[in-house]
């Protein structure tokens, strides 16, 4: 980075705005951290058949063997199994591979690049052929001729592909056009054309454009079906998740309505799935832990709760439960309708039966829950549910290490894809941001409050502000405490590297 004194000093002579030194730039996001020494009570070595265990093919009743050459010992890297895709296995022993890693990823990469300039001069190919049918089109009935929708569609979505999102929406829109007026105005033909201009909308961060079309798309869809179809259910997933987009893009001025619509969507989308298709529809899992998601972050601001107690944002709400079918009584509590879906979550994995890890997941998903809001007895309980539910498998004591023999951040259950929405929505911005990393110390007690935080990266001048902004976030934060024979315990000693942006 250039010289922080020196930079306000060339932008005024150049007469720009001038650049705020990084000692003035207060600290936007903290990603999420990770972990370089962390206090355990269990043994270091991990026995062999870990790696059977954690498959994801555990069953309740068998566990078979899938190495026919297994290593003395496996170690565990990589994040907690409570967040998806997080337990890596690696072979203490393993043998010498035949193409060096290198090796590979160049030659993957080199055959990549192939294949996306391939499918770029194809695309290029596609798009004068479409050009050419639009205009024969056009020739043979006119500009509103309805089999136009067909091929604007197809050509805008190959310039969507292209990058060209603007010439994309143009022909989204027209596409829109034509089927309303052959159709009508509020045809369900046109709901494809409406997603994909949506998408272009986002991809462009025109979130006052994508907000009005998310509500358009409603709007029509609702007019076709009703209030109670299960043909709602997507569009309903698809607003819950721009709600939540939306918050931590802080697009709109009331980020607490966009959490509560998130919640009150959500939890319309797992009502209409479990009424039509039953509990072990998979897509309830996911709506309830959207459900639980919102939960949590409206719980950890209480002050956008307080917004929507004025007049203007009631009447909304009045509207949107009216909308989905939810009774006036209806309110959204953080605690409460996070801790019903974690445990309907429970009740999904105890009536499947059929894998450990998830099984584990959702005891311990709950007891965390319980945790952060102070239900010290009810997390214990689930804990301990968990603690014995890995007991009775093989390789116990591997299976208590891996879950239960580090701190975690709590709630593990947030995805990966919301903190990457945080990330790209601040990298888009109109001021570009600076990142940097800090190491922290700390002690995790058994309650999951963190203490006796302390900077071990070196502070200076320039980063002093945010170091101590940090320090207050990583002290408000909670993390699961290494759990002993199902009890949780204090420990100290944790080290973990955060990246935060300013």
């Amino acid at each position: 980075n250039a010289n922080p004194q020196q930079a306000p000093i060339e932008a005024a002579e150049q007469g720009d705005v001038p650049v705020k030194s990084r000692a003035q730039s207060a600290l936007k996001y903290l990603g999420p951290p990770t972990p370089l020494i962390v206090a355990s009570p269990f043994p270091r070595s991990i026995p062999v058949n870990l790696a059977t265990s954690l498959s994801s093919a555990t069953r309740l009743w068998t566990l078979k063997q899938n190495f026919q050459n297994p290593a003395r010992e496996y170690s565990i890297t990589g994040l907690s199994p409570l967040i998806r895709g997080g337990v890596n296995t690696r072979l203490a022993n393993q043998s010498i591979q035949q193409t060096p890693l290198k090796e590979s990823a160049a030659l993957a990469n080199e055959a990549a690049l192939e294949q996306d300039a391939a499918e770029a001069i194809a695309r290029l190919e596609a798009i004068d052929n479409y050009n050419a049918v639009i205009a024969e089109l056009e020739g043979e009935g006119g500009v509103w001729n309805s089999d136009l929708t067909e091929e604007l569609y197809s050509l805008g979505t190959l310039l969507q592909q292209q990058g060209s999102h603007e010439e994309a929406i143009k022909l989204f829109d027209r596409a829109v056009h034509i089927n309303r007026i052959n159709l009508g105005l509020h045809t369900v033909e046109q709901v494809p054309a409406i997603e994909s201009k949506i998408q272009s909308y986002l991809a462009l961060n025109q979130w006052q454009d994508a907000d009005l079309t998310f509500e358009y798309l409603y709007y029509i869809q609702r007019r076709a079906y009703g209030t109670r179809d299960p043909r709602l259910i997507p569009v309903l997933s698809s607003i819950a998740e721009w709600n939540l987009r939306a918050f931590h893009s802080g697009h709109g001025e009331a980020l607490g309505m966009r959490l509560n619509n998130a919640l009150m969507f959500w939890n319309a989308a797992a009502s209409m799935v479990k009424t039509y298709y039953g509990r072990q529809d998979e897509r309830f899992v996911t709506y309830l832990r959207g459900i639980a998601n919102s939960s949590y972050l409206l719980s950890r601001n209480p002050e956008m709760m307080a917004e929507l107690g004025s007049p203007q944002f009631r009447n909304e709400l009045a509207v949107n439960r009216v909308h989905l079918g939810q009774s006036d009584e209806y309110e959204s509590r953080g605690y409460s309708s996070g801790a019903q879906a974690l445990t309907e979550i429970l009740r999904y994995e105890l009536d499947k039966r059929d894998d450990v890890l998830a099984l584990a997941d959702a005891f311990t998903n709950l007891a965390d829950w319980y945790l952060i809001f102070g239900r010290r007895r009810a997390a214990e309980e689930q804990y301990g549910n968990a603690w014995r539910l890995l007991a009775n498998q093989p390789n116990a004591d591997a299976l208590h290490k891996a879950y239960f023999g580090r701190v975690v951040p709590m709630p593990s259950f947030v995805g990966e894809e919301n903190k990457r929405h945080e990330i790209n929505s601040l990298m888009q911005g109109e001021v570009p941001l600076e990142s940097d990393y800090a190491d922290i110390m700390f002690e995790v007690n058994d309650s999951g409050i963190v203490r006796d935080v302390r900077v071990i990266s070196a502070e200076t001048e320039d980063n002093k502000d945010q170091l101590s902004r940090l320090r207050r976030m990583v002290r408000n934060s909670y993390f699961r405490p290494i759990i002993k024979d199902g009890v949780p315990q204090r420990s100290e000693g944790h080290v973990f590297r955060y990246q935060y942006w300013y």
